[in-house]
């Protein structure tokens, strides 16, 4: 498009231009101000010096009147927003200010000629028809040179000289500098909208990009998630068989040949966390759960991971605690053994004789938090100074060839940088080729009283006599069912089955049941919907405790979980102890209570232990984490709930799942329970493209989001909750 189908003298500025043009508005009302300032010092030391003509008087008070026209600009244009009127009035007050200039020396005995004539003078009017087109507004640059061509026409004709050939040729030329100013800021338009449309284009092949990189991640995340769970299934029939065989009197030939099977099958379920555990820091998913513990108690449960494989090799593993250890730290205890585990399993692989040690030392921090530096070294094969770098990045290792000697995913230094990064510290290492090698990291924790943990007499009554309950196992998993059984046998109960959700909600209306051990996929009716049924058709007294048993372990789906209503989640494969102490959780904690007020009043809104845990990670890393994230969340949701609905409008399904799984993800984060049990349910409607009751799940998500917003402002400057309940809407 040309100039001459852009131009329009009275064309409205766009709102790029219009943004400039307050610029530069400010930057004249600048220049006026230095420039009446400068100006006023040279009629100011001519009086001085006693030179008192009118002339000098004339210039003083012209210097005087641009400065205070340049205070009252600036007083003005920084307001948030500026009167309409302000350029229109600038534009003719700087043309009458020169024009007045001209009568006041007129007025002070000066020959009209001589005032018509004066270069100086009329130049004014040329730096007035500047500061016009400095405005980026052609009606401004109009209005200004209508203003001038006005103003000094009449003076022309007042003071005798309109015939004067002089002055025609000058207000010709105030006439060319008028349209040459509107020309060259409807240029300056045509070059701001051709960049605006370059950078819109930029910006939507930006966000195409991004768009297909998120729908890319989320595939990758619901493949991981989709084999973990298919994976873990039978994983867990494996080694919850193998587990209770080895409970049972065996030959050493069959004991050294089932641990050999269950070692191996821990080995593949720990490649499976860990690819797990990469997934969720690339997604920002890894969740921290701060909490008390015995730091001692935490060393030698490391220690006793690896010190078989130690002493097959002949190693020796050497422990040193520094002075001024805390007995009892608050952190998180499972990621602090992981790192430390990844840390000796990767020394005693690398190190074939000699030692290794275990150093701890501590160092106080900001804020009474204490610094604990970690230091595992060996006497290995070291690392060479070329290869460092490509330690620490996914599935990284330093001898990659297809020979290599020694196995591994190249994933566990990945994960244990970024969880000491988590934990307030951070990790690093140094190393010499054929000297050994020295991994370090340190995290920043708190002092804290943990009581000792009571230890189980071999003698003790079984757990189903000391708490004799009647419990139900929801699995569709034929051998999953069988392994669930065998262990609660040996704990001294008699379970029954359900294979679905509906088995489990007949079951129920035959009998009470004091715990269901729930699986979450399972055909027909599936554990969440089951959950959410029984809540809502049992009465209080028989109301039963519910536990998420599962292999989908990510963070969103356990949001879900305990969206629906259940009171704990544990994931497969399912240990014995870890089924025992879910028991004991269970009996430590009252039955979910029924709702006693309509679905709009009640429910679980908010866990603020997920905020607590993020203000416990600010009170470490010194950063404001809870109010950034909450205000981030809160200006990020009207936006996204708006792209929903043009979403939905289109029936575009595979946005809406994108967009969905967005909010999903973030509400997870900050613990608000029902928004991401919606959002997942809305996900779920996107990808299997059925979209028949999308538009009411959406207006459920609307409230649910108008409901939980005034807590998050609530909680985000709130001290942790001393409790770990989950809170409900108040009562309307």
């Amino acid at each position: 498009m040309g100039l001459a189908t852009r131009f329009s003298l009275w064309a409205s500025p766009d709102p790029t231009s219009a943004r400039i043009g307050r610029a530069g508005e400010l930057l004249t009302a600048r220049i006026r101000l230095g420039a009446g300032l400068t100006g006023s010092l040279i009629p100011l030391g001519e009086v001085l010096q006693g030179d008192r003509t009118p002339s000098t008087w004339a210039g003083m008070v012209y210097a005087l009147l641009t400065v205070l026209l340049g205070l009252g600009v600036l007083a003005v244009i920084r307001r948030p927003e500026s009167p309409r009127w302000l350029g229109a009035f600038t534009c003719v007050a700087d043309v009458s200010l020169v024009s007045a200039l001209h009568l006041a020396l007129w007025a002070g005995g000066m020959a009209p000629r001589t005032v018509l004539n004066s270069i100086t003078g009329f130049s004014l009017y040329f730096v007035a028809l500047a500061f016009t087109c400095v405005r980026q507004d052609m009606r401004l640059c109009v209005l200004g040179g209508l203003a001038a061509l006005a103003e000094y026409g009449t003076l022309v004709a007042w003071l005798g000289e309109l015939g004067s050939s002089n002055q025609i040729t000058r207000l010709v030329l105030l006439a060319v500098v008028t349209a040459v100013s509107a020309a060259i800021v409807s240029q300056n338009w045509g070059y701001l909208r051709e960049l605006a449309r370059l950078v819109e284009e930029r910006t939507c092949d930006l966000q195409r990009e991004k768009a297909r990189a998120e729908a890319a991640n989320l595939a990758k995340c619901e493949f991981l998630a989709n084999m973990s769970h298919e994976i873990r299934t039978p994983l867990n029939a494996v080694l919850g068989m193998t587990g209770l065989v080895l409970r049972s009197p065996l030959t050493p030939t069959q004991r050294e040949q089932l641990e050999t099977a269950r070692q191996s099958g821990e080995a593949l379920l720990t490649v499976i966390n860990d690819v797990l555990d990469v997934s969720m820091i690339e997604a920002g998913e890894l969740a921290i759960d701060l909490g008390p513990f015995a730091l001692r108690d935490c060393l030698e449960g490391a220690l006793k991971l690896v010190a078989a494989k130690a002493s097959g090799k002949g190693l020796t593993i050497g422990v040193h605690v520094g002075e001024g250890i805390p007995a009892s730290v608050e952190s998180d205890v499972g990621r602090l053994q992981q790192i430390l585990v990844n840390l000796l399993d990767n020394a005693v692989k690398f190190t074939e004789r000699g030692e290794i040690r275990l150093e701890v030392t501590a160092s106080a921090a900001d804020g009474g938090a204490v610094e604990l530096r970690f230091a595992v070294r060996d006497s290995g094969i070291g690392i060479p100074a070329a290869a460092l770098d490509r330690l620490f990045k996914p599935f990284g290792q330093v001898d990659s060839s297809s020979n290599r000697s020694y196995g591994g995913t190249g994933l566990g230094l990945v994960i244990s940088r970024h969880l000491a990064e988590r934990l307030g510290g951070r990790l690093w290492v140094e190393s010499e080729p054929g000297r050994g090698s020295a991994f370090f990291f340190t995290i920043r924790c708190r002092p804290a009283q943990t009581a000792p943990a009571l230890a189980e007499s071999p003698e003790a009554p079984l757990l189903g006599e000391r708490l004799p309950w009647r419990i139900l196992v929801a699995e569709d998993n034929p051998v999953n069912q069988k392994v669930e059984q065998l262990m609660l046998d040996r704990m001294g109960y008699r379970a029954d089955v359900a294979g679905d959700g509906f088995a489990v909600l007949e079951a129920l209306r035959r009998q009470s049941y004091d715990l269901i051990l729930m699986d979450v996929q399972m055909p027909g009716m599936d554990g969440l919907e089951a959950t959410r049924r029984l809540r809502a058709e049992l009465p209080a007294e028989r109301q039963p405790r519910i536990v998420a048993v599962t292999a989908s372990v990510l963070a969103e789906q356990r949001a879900a979980c305990f969206a629906a209503g259940m009171d704990d989640f544990v994931g497969k494969p399912l240990g014995f102890a870890d089924l025992q102490a879910a028991i004991l959780r269970a009996a430590g904690r009252a039955p979910a209570p029924p709702a006693v007020a309509g679905p709009e009043d009640a429910g679980t809104l908010l866990d603020p232990a997920r905020l607590d845990d993020l203000r416990r990670l600010e009170a470490l890393a010194g950063k404001p984490l809870v109010r950034e994230v909450v205000d981030g969340f809160l200006a990020e949701t009207p936006r996204r709930l708006e792209q929903l609905r043009q979403a939905l409008g289109r029936a575009d399904a595979q946005e809406l799942a994108f967009l969905a799984h967005s909010l999903k993800g973030s509400s997870s984060q900050i613990g608000a329970v029902r928004v991401a049990a919606l959002s997942f349910e809305l996900e779920a409607q996107g990808r299997s493209a059925d979209l028949g009751a999308a538009a009411a799940v959406l207006t459920d998500l609307e409230r649910e989001i108008g409901r939980v917003a005034p807590l998050l402002e609530a909680r985000k400057t709130a001290p942790p909750a001393a409790s770990g309940g989950i809170e409900a809407a108040p009562a309307r």
